[in-house]
């Protein structure tokens, strides 16, 4: 084919002409009658040798075999058409195991068949690696096409004689093969030979049965007239039929199963398969029509269809619905005046997009803008990327009512691309809730038994008539969903009979809501009801609809009597049986569900309290989850716009958090005690659903009145509230939750999008004096964290401008003489010599460490030294590394660049970025989720957020275009052609591989010429394919859509105001190589200027008069692109300034983590100490200059004095130097004081919570935390005493436990800084802990000068314990020598009852406390009673006190009859016994005896007569526990004393 004719055929298929389409459909390719003359001689061959043909079969049995092989010839043909000898080669291998130097015929293997070698796996494995890893093999993306073809069997029977004319019959094929080579070329000839082997081999076998067959048919032909029916009827009765021993002549099952080829999925796992592309489903992607984006994004055959007329308009008054709704909340949210810092997210919202800024529903304007662009993706399957370009007119209108002479008239853009984005979304959306709807309807024809027979209809005509109208005002996937759901539960009978049909398995039956009512009986009860569900439902879209019936005339528990079975046992569970049916039929009715989903998106809040384990971690404002931790009744429309609810749907998964949705508008958490919040949560669900019962209260109760009637109206209410409660409430949430995941996934992947857009819409770096479009040559110097054990700390690599290296140099030091060094370092030499020697343009440095500073200052000297010795212009920059830092070491790199190191690759890509950062990037391909693009990036899901990612690449690459032929030839630039409009990573990789190896493109004409895309495809791609350089036509190489080109040479003509005439053109001989755009060429060339002289506007209104097409749009993207061609529209490359450079380098963001205003806390080591400063060095790398007066808050003349080399510091920033990157540093305990002030503060900062933040319950928290780190602190004391420890109370009591009664040791007391304790030992797990006060403390760390014990003072310790402590411990032992004293655990009547058995082992908690105080109770008071009875009296003793220890419990039984003790609680000082208030004795006989006197003024003989006929019921006078600041008992006074017998005693 010419090349004209090529370029008119390209031209005729993209007029959209059907006839012609077929001719481009590589599906569809199409054969001469050559081809039938050539199997007819292979038939005449294989006669001639001795083989049968299967002539003498019927027409019938022949035309099937003959479409077969025509079908498989086809197939094969069209697979190995563009297979070059080495390929076939391959190709044969895989299939047949032997692979050949040259193309020669097969062998028809006459004796038996060959089946597949061991080493068959791993020799197809090989090749297949090899296809994928090199791309030598355009056939490789076909390998799912060859037909399989099965190995020759067993030939027991010996039909194909010997092997000893092999070779004859093969030299025979191969002259004969020749003969036909000589007529077409290599490639064919070679197809017919592998085929025409294929064939053989596939049908010996078959050849063998027939010619058995044949010849028994001849036998029996020879006399078969000569036999009537009936003698042939007894030859088959005597003789049979011949059909018993069919089974011999077949081969045996396992030889057939041996015989069969191996298929890539016999030898690869899936995951292997699917990694390489080599999926039956990647197959059909890559030949189906469609835009492979699109493809990836169905879900099913309803999302590859295109819509009808109807279903677009009824997308687009969907889409103006979703849009109205989002817009209207967008709104909403951005009228509210930022309250916090979350409100703005912690990501750069300052390039937010406004989605739809022009959006105007009253426009038909705007209407018709978005209608016609979603016929462009649903219809002609258009990407969004071509329709911005190409189909700008139908979003972009003139303004109405301008009338600018001479000028172009103003316009207005209805849509951007990010809202074609937004639209393309909705239209997948939209194409689930058409599948949605498809299946319901199905399901509804299949119920009423359409197509089958109308006998087996399921389902009513009344619920027919109920499901379609729910169908018909479904406004989305979940109101088709609560019908589906409505169906398969009513009608759960037949659907499960149609899956076990379909399953053709046995499988048990689950009961539907019917069948199980039925079952039960309660579908009669529920009938009484007076109501039904579905008239509930019409109730709340219709009030008073259907009223409901009160002609109950009995209870509902007297109605369920009759229910009583084997299944319900009593009325109760009757009832309740049928309620929860009756609630069942409720949650599942389609309205009301419709209803309680509006109210809850209306009306639903999100309640967020902590767990104990977020109690206990999310404490700080720092923490992720702390501007959350406490939320109360936060509307769910104030999530949108922010990653909140993902980052708190991960604080809900840790266990930190606890969320609950709410209806109820109260918020009635006791922060004092948290642990009330599951019973809170719990009321609040009952809050919740009695909200909504109450709306719907109204339509489930009857107008009658009286007590039937109230009870049936609760039965009905308690139904509803349950459907509410138990059903309908918790899927909402389920559906609220999934919303608001959706909403906070779609702003972290769009801002995610639009981080890496931003780093990729740059152009390379260039400088002033390179021509615009040119990429630079780079030299790239890099060190700081490469190893410089084998070959130096720097690396110097040169890139050309095709991004491959040409030189790759190692050195130690690139600081020049005149910067202070001795001698020029080695790397000096090195960089001037590649200067010299190469044109170098940018000079780019880059490293993984601070170190990379000095060496860009060091580079940064010798460039400018050589400058300006020679006047080159040649940049020097920082270049970003993140890309190289993910690629160097990657199977990738290393596939690509085997012969570099990591290092000197790290510098290629480094390179390539900046020459091109769309192929840099591309390059990373799913490694692009690594990069930083947002902080709740790792929070989703990342298969879809590389989805919605990649369009930065597709927005970017649609923008510049791609030359085609450039990328075949550069693999690193390969990655970008995916995304480019239409295709995709298998549409691109199979494009690739058949135009590598010097099969470039000469026209855009040879995508389609050369079958290497369809045709809308190629509408889609073709304009983003640049042809470089354009043989056939100039505007190959530009910007501008084949269906445009000619009106392109239309407006070069005008502007050089000539007539193109080809007739003219022919008779002079002008060749066609010439194009047919030769004046554009001239124009483009010479004149472009003249283009501003044409009327855009009138050509536009002439081409709308004639052809009714909109194109001023196109126009003037006509113009642009001749004027300026392929002038790239990306922001200009800047250098990175200090912050950028900072955030490279050590990773510390400015105003992030680094900040200035003092609140910043940093950690470091002391690395250098000067006498009035010193150096610490960061985790980061960075250093921090503190100076002598910022070390203390007090002098401090030298720094040596407090700092020393080694050692480990916390430090504030107080000023950033990005000039030198380095830090100003504050040690000061009070800058560090204000810098933790925040989290000090009991109130927590407003700025840095949620506006719906409980700061009342961070507040108590806060408080308790206080008080915690009081005592922590407290403990961190050190006191200069021999008997101080730091424990605390329960530590201080193990450590005496062991040690002998009346040691001690002084402690930190959890009272504050101004106390101290002193615990000492009373006696056998009895300790006594005295509170002492500091007086005249020096300081707050310091130990007080006094202390104070009561009202007792003591000038130290030594003194406190000698005049405090041993004289309470003297006067304890008085006591225990004296006659009355009781020691219950030494009671000898008890000497078999061990202690440890009766309260186990001492555990120190207060249930140990509890059991021995109670045990001690027992004891004391058998022991009374049991002198009482002796003696005929009463009784007392004296113990020590278990509850305050160190004091006495002196216990008194008035009478043997008195049925308690009463006790008086006497308190031990060291001169004396203190009982009551006023009651001072010296000694413990006086305190016995001032005891008594006490009793009996406060007894009385007949007081004791009266009262001892009276139990008592209590105990008096029972003392408290020991501690803190609680006062003593004090003994009762007459009054209450008579008060409290007289109830006593009986």
């Amino acid at each position: 084919m010419s090349d004209a004719s090529d370029l008119d055929e390209a031209q005729h298929t993209l007029s959209g002409n059907p006839s012609d389409e077929e001719s481009y459909d590589t599906r569809r390719p199409r054969y001469s009658s050559d081809e039938e003359e050539d199997d007819d001689e292979n038939d005449d061959e294989l006669r001639r040798d001795g083989f049968v043909v299967d002539d003498d079969e019927d027409e019938e049995e022949e035309q099937p075999r003959r479409k077969k092989k025509k079908k498989r010839r086809r197939h094969l043909e069209q697979s190995t058409e563009l297979l070059d000898e080495e390929d076939l080669a391959l190709v044969a291998e895989n299939t047949f195991g032997v692979r050949e130097p040259t193309p020669r015929l097969k062998r028809l293997k006459r004796g038996r068949g060959r089946r597949a070698s061991d080493d068959e796996d791993n020799e197809l494995r090989a090749e297949l690696d090899d296809l994928m890893d090199t791309n030598e093999s355009p056939g490789a993306d076909y390998a799912d096409e060859l037909p399989r073809r099965d190995i020759v069997q067993d030939d027991d029977l010996g039909l194909f004689g010997n092997e000893e004319s092999d070779g004859e019959v093969d030299d025979y094929r191969a002259a004969r093969r020749a003969e036909r080579r000589g007529h077409a070329d290599s490639h064919n000839a070679h197809l017919d030979t592998a085929y025409a082997d294929e064939e053989a081999r596939g049908d010996e076998v078959q050849a063998g049965a027939h010619e058995r067959t044949g010849a028994m048919a001849s036998f029996l032909a020879e006399g078969m007239d000569a036999i009537d029916d009936d003698t042939w009827m007894e030859l088959q009765d005597i003789f049979g039929s011949g059909e018993e021993y069919a089974f011999a002549m077949e081969a045996p099952l396992a030889d057939r199963d041996l015989s069969r080829e191996k298929t890539l999925a016999d030898v690869f796992e899936p995951a292997e398969l699917e990694a390489k592309m080599m999926t039956q489903r990647d197959e059909d992607i890559r030949t189906t029509d469609v835009p492979e984006r699109m493809q990836m994004r169905a879900t099913g055959a309803e999302s590859l269809r295109p819509l009808s007329e109807d279903e677009i308009e009824e997308e687009t008054t969907w889409v103006m619905r979703q849009l109205h709704s989002w817009l209207t909340r967008q709104e909403a949210r951005r009228g509210r005046e930022p309250k916090s810092e979350w409100d703005t997210d912690n990501a750069d919202t300052s390039d937010e997009p406004l989605l739809f800024q022009h959006a105007d529903f009253a426009n038909e304007r705007f209407l018709a803008a978005v209608l016609s662009v979603l016929k462009l993706l649903s219809q002609d399957f258009y990407e969004v990327p071509f329709i911005a370009r190409h189909r700008r007119e139908v979003f972009v209108t003139v303004e109405s009512g301008s009338d600018v002479q001479g000028e172009e008239p103003p316009t207005r853009e209805w849509l951007s691309m990010d809202d074609l984005w937004k639209l393309y979304d909705f239209d997948l959306q939209f194409r689930g809730l058409l599948a949605a709807r498809r299946h319901l309807q199905n399901m509804v024809r299949r119920l009423k038994g359409e197509g089958v027979d109308d006998s087996t209809r399921e389902i009513s005509h009344e619920d027919e008539a109920y499901a379609s109208e729910l169908i018909a005002s479904a406004s989305g996937v979940e109101d088709i969903m609560d019908v589906t759901e409505w169906l398969q539960t009513h009608y759960a009978d037949a659907i499960q009979k149609w899956s076990r049909e379909r399953a053709g398995v046995k499988r048990a039956q689950n009961l539907g809501l019917k069948e199980r009512a039925k079952r039960n009986g309660t579908d009669r009860f529920v009938e009484r009801f007076g109501i039904t569900a579905r008239q509930v439902g019409d109730n709340i879209s219709t009030p008073g609809r259907h009223p409901v019936s009160s002609d109950a005339s009995e209870l509902p528990l007297d109605a369920a009597r009759a229910l009583v079975g084997t299944e319900l046992v009593s009325p109760d569970i009757a009832l309740k049986a049928a309620k929860a049916t009756f609630a069942s039929m409720l949650e599942l009715d389609p309205q009301l569900r419709r209803f309680v989903r509006a109210y809850c998106d209306e009306h639903v809040c999100v309640v967020v309290r902590p767990t104990d384990k977020g109690l206990r971690e999310v404490t700080h404002d720092e923490h992720p989850a702390f501007a959350f931790k406490f939320l109360k009744q936060k509307p769910v429309a104030e999530f949108m716009g922010s990653a909140q609810f993902i980052e708190l749907e991960k604080a809900v998964h840790d266990g930190l958090l606890r969320m609950q949705l709410s209806l109820s508008g109260e918020y009635r958490f006791d922060n004092h005690d948290l642990r009330t919040d599951d019973a809170v949560f719990s009321e609040d669900r009952d809050r919740s659903a009695r909200a909504v019962t109450v709306l719907l209260d109204e339509h489930v109760r009857s107008s009658a009145y009286g007590d039937v009637a109230a009870a049936w109206d609760a039965v009905r209410s308690e139904a509803l509230f349950a459907a509410v409660r138990d059903h309908l409430l918790p899927q909402m949430w389920r559906e609220t939750v999934q919303k608001l995941h959706q909403q906070a996934f779609d702003y972290v992947a769009d801002a995610c999008r639009r981080s890496l857009e931003q780093r990729i819409d740059v152009q390379a770096a260039q400088t002033s004096s390179m021509r615009a479009g040119k990429k630079p040559r780079v030299a790239v110097v890099a060190g700081g964290g490469f190893d410089a054990s084998s070959r130096g700390a720097l690396r110097v690599v040169v890139v050309d401008e095709h991004g491959t290296c040409s030189e790759d140099f190692s050195a130690d030091s690139m600081r020049m003489q005149s910067s202070g060094a001795l001698t020029d370092g080695d790397g000096v030499g090195v960089l001037r010599g590649v200067l010299e020697r190469q044109r170098i343009d940018v000079v780019a440095v880059s490293g993984m460490a601070l170190q990379t500073r000095r060496l860009f200052a060091d580079v940064q000297s010798v460039v400018n030294e050589f400058c300006s010795h020679t006047g080159d212009d040649i940049l020097v920059t920082y270049a970003s590394d993140e890309v190289a830092r993910l690629w160097w070491d990657s199977d990738a790199a290393r596939a690509e660049l085997p012969q570099l190191r990591k290092e000197e690759r790290y510098c290629v890509c480094v390179a390539r970025t900046l020459q091109e950062p769309a192929a840099g990037y591309a390059t990373l391909g799913r490694d692009l989720l690594h990069l930083t693009l947002h902080p709740s990036q790792r929070s989703v899901d990342q298969s879809l957020l590389f989805i919605v990612v990649e369009r930065a690449l597709v927005n970017v690459v649609s923008k510049i275009g791609v030359d085609i032929n450039d990328l075949a030839q550069h693999v690193h630039k390969q990655p970008m052609l995916q995304y480019v409009s239409g295709l995709g990573s298998r549409k691109a990789h199979a494009i690739l591989s058949r135009i590598s190896g010097g099969h470039d493109l000469e026209s855009r004409s040879d995508l389609i010429v050369r079958r290497l895309c369809t045709r809308t495809v190629f509408v889609n791609c073709a304009s983003f394919l640049r042809v470089n350089p354009p043989v056939m036509d100039v505007l190959d190489d530009t910007r501008i859509h084949p269906e445009d080109y000619d009106l392109a040479r239309k407006m070069a003509l005008d502007a050089l105001d000539i007539e193109d005439d080809v007739e003219d053109d022919n008779r002079r001989g002008r060749k066609r190589a010439d194009g047919p755009s030769r004046y554009v060429a001239e124009v483009m060339r010479r004149s472009p200027e003249k283009l501003d002289e044409l009327d855009l506007v009138k050509y536009a209104e002439e081409l709308k008069r004639l052809l009714d097409v909109h194109k001023l749009e196109t126009l003037k993207a006509i113009k642009h692109e001749l004027q300026h061609p392929n002038e790239d529209p990306r922001g200009e490359f800047v250098p990175p300034d200090d912050a950028h450079v900072l955030r490279m380098l050590t990773g510390e963001t400015v105003g992030e983590s680094l900040k200035e205003d003092g609140s910043t806390m940093v950690s470091g080591t002391i690395i250098r100490v000067q006498p009035r400063f010193a150096i610490a060095r960061l985790d980061s790398g960075m250093e921090g200059f503190i100076g002598v007066a910022n070390i203390a808050d007090y002098r401090v003349e030298e720094a040596s004095d407090e700092l020393a080399p080694g050692q480990a510091i916390v430090a504030v920033v107080k000023r950033i130097d990005l000039e030198k990157m380095s830090l100003d540093l504050s040690m000061r305990k009070s800058d560090i004081d204000t810098a933790c002030g925040r989290a000090h503060d009991l109130v927590p900062d407003p700025a840095r919570v949620d506006p719906y933040f409980d700061t009342d319950a961070e507040t108590v928290l806060r408080e308790r935390a206080r008080a915690v780190q009081k005592k922590t602190t407290a403990r961190m004391r050190s006191i200069p005493h021999p008997l101080f420890k730091p424990l605390n109370g329960r530590e201080a009591e193990q450590y005496l436990a062991t040690r002998p009664r009346g040691d001690c040791v002084i402690r930190p007391s959890s009272r504050g800084m101004d106390h101290i304790a002193i615990t000492w030992k009373v006696g056998d797990n009895l300790f006594q802990h005295i509170d002492v006060r500091e007086e005249n403390k020096p300081h707050e760390n310091a130990l007080g000068l006094s202390f104070t014990v009561g009202e007792l003072s003591y000038s130290d310790l030594d003194e406190l314990i000698a005049l405090h402590v041993d004289p309470i411990m003297r006067k304890l032992d008085e006591v225990k020598r004296n006659p009355k004293f009781y020691d219950p655990e030494s009671d000898p009547l008890y000497a078999s009852e061990p202690l440890s058995d009766a309260l186990g082992p001492n555990d120190y908690s207060q249930e140990f406390r509890d059991k021995r105080l109670s045990l001690w109770e027992k004891r004391v008071t058998r022991h009374l009673d049991t002198l009482a009875q002796s003696t005929g009296r009463g009784a007392y003793c004296v113990s020590l006190s278990l509850a305050k220890p160190g004091a006495l419990v002196l216990s008194f039984k008035p009478t043997p009859d008195y049925r308690s003790i009463i006790k008086w609680t006497a308190r031990v000082e060291p001169n004396e016994y203190k009982l009551g208030e006023r009651g001072r004795y010296p000694n413990i006989s006086g305190l016995i005896n001032g005891f008594k006197m006490m009793q009996t003024k406060n007894v009385k003989p007949r007081e004791e007569s009266r009262e001892s006929r009276e139990p008592r019921e209590s105990r008096s006078g029972r003392s408290g526990r020991w501690g803190g600041t609680s006062s003593w008992n004090a003994p009762q006074s007459q009054s209450q004393w008579n008060s409290t017998s007289s109830r006593g005693w009986n």
